[in-house]
């Protein structure tokens, strides 16, 4: 019985996770033990890799998202978001799109594969006034689920 305690309780010390504090914000962000801080470049507001080659970047843009906010203009704004991450990623294919509100705020996740076969899961949030885009690259045989489930905790 003793022993059996003891393992819960490693278990449980190795498989925490991290609330990460993102500037100028209310947005959150949930990442795993896995998950090690790097330097952001310039124009990130944080950055992370696993020692597997899986690397996660959030940034932020100043701009208004009005059209993000009216279900008549909703779709072709996100039309317009899909084809500037499309036009900045090598061999971009869409694997999965989905639109919805987060909390309020109009969110949009993609999944695409990229050339060499690397996975990569996008969430925009479009807050009134600005943008912070999460965006991690899951390496071939990677764990895509859990890429999922980080852009699933970033939210307002």
């Amino acid at each position: 019985m003793k022993r059996a305690a003891i393992a819960i309780v490693a278990l449980c010390t190795t498989a925490y996770a991290d609330d990460v504090a993102l500037p100028n914000t209310k947005a959150k962000l949930h990442v795993g033990a896995q998950w090690k801080p790097v330097t952001a470049a310039a124009g990130l507001v944080v950055a992370y890799r696993t020692d597997a080659g899986a690397s996660l970047a959030v940034t932020r843009a100043q701009v208004p998202n009005p059209d993000a906010w009216r279900a008549k203009t909703r779709d072709a704004y996100v039309d317009q978001i899909e084809r500037g991450i499309r036009g900045r990623v090598t061999g971009y294919r869409r694997l999965a799109r989905k639109i919805a509100e987060v909390h309020e705020v109009p969110a949009v996740d993609l999944e695409a594969r990229r050339d060499g076969g690397a996975t990569l899961v996008f969430r925009v949030l479009l807050f009134r006034t600005y943008a912070l885009s999460l965006a991690i690259e899951v390496p071939p045989g990677g764990d895509v689920g859990a890429a999922r489930a980080i852009a699933a905790s970033f939210a307002p």
